[in-house]
């Protein structure tokens, strides 16, 4: 006697992904930048003086939450058989929603150091870079290579405040970096993509599983977003930046 539930093989294209994928960083990318600079004033408004590396995980604390929603929503697993295969179907919506979430997360770091963001193509080129180094981080294959992928632009991913050094560049070395976003985003898609199949987990099991896991997605994206944003040695803060109740007057000794 069968079952009358079948487990369909996991899989989604890949191409078409990529594809929407491209074409959501190139429509969102200046929603996301007004989105960003509302929630970075409305933070800095309330710690004008607390350095910017410490408030990041407040910054990009609701993107970590979409993210997470988002994958939950996309992949209901409930019953086996049925709820497994519309998980399936629904793997690429999810990716997608979560790269939205690192496009937007990335934007705000870069806002919260006083980046520059007002150039599209110099942000489009940071975040990508952004998205690069999330993708050789949580390869597990060891097919993802940065000199594959970015060429001689590759050591960018290990230097601090990297943002610098994009704009440093000539519009010809800037060009070869854009002109690698189709293989930048197959790459990371097939880098977050494989470990979402816990999705597919029934009984509920699944969403929580792949929600867990787009948390530390999203952590990787921002730290990284934070080496190419921040600065290349942290700014000393004075005397006269500290509030008053963190300055303590000399006393005479007695």
């Amino acid at each position: 006697m069968t079952s009358g539930f079948t487990f369909p093989k996991p899989e989604f294209d890949i191409e078409s992904t990529v594809e929407r994928a491209m074409a959501l960083i190139n429509r969102t990318l200046q929603p996301s930048l007004e989105e960003a600079q509302k929630v970075v004033d409305k933070v800095r408004a309330g710690k004008p003086l607390v350095p910017a590396e410490n408030l990041v995980g407040e910054v990009t604390r609701g993107n970590r939450i979409r993210a997470a929603r988002a994958v939950s929503y996309s992949l209901p697993s409930i019953l086996p058989g049925y709820g497994t295969a519309i998980s399936a179907a629904a793997l690429p919506v999810a990716l997608r929603e979560v790269l939205k979430e690192a496009v937007s997360a990335a934007i705000k770091v870069g806002l919260l150091h006083d980046r520059d963001l007002t150039d599209p193509e110099l942000t489009r080129i940071a975040v990508l870079l952004v998205l690069t180094d999330g993708a050789v981080k949580l390869d597990k294959t060891g097919r993802i290579r940065p000199d594959a992928i970015l060429g001689a632009h590759a050591s960018l991913l290990k230097q601090a405040a990297a943002y610098d050094a994009l704009a440093a560049l000539t519009a010809e070395e800037r060009q070869e970096i854009a002109a690698s976003q189709s293989e930048i985003l197959r790459a990371w898609a097939l880098a977050v993509g494989p470990p979402l199949l816990a999705g597919l987990l029934p009984f509920g099991l699944g969403p929580m599983a792949a929600a867990n896991y787009m948390q530390h997605v999203l952590k990787g994206t921002i730290t990284a977003a934070t080496r190419v944003f921040g600065s290349a040695t942290p700014a000393p803060v004075t005397v006269e930046e500290l509030p008053a109740r963190e300055v303590q007057q000399d006393r005479p000794e007695i």
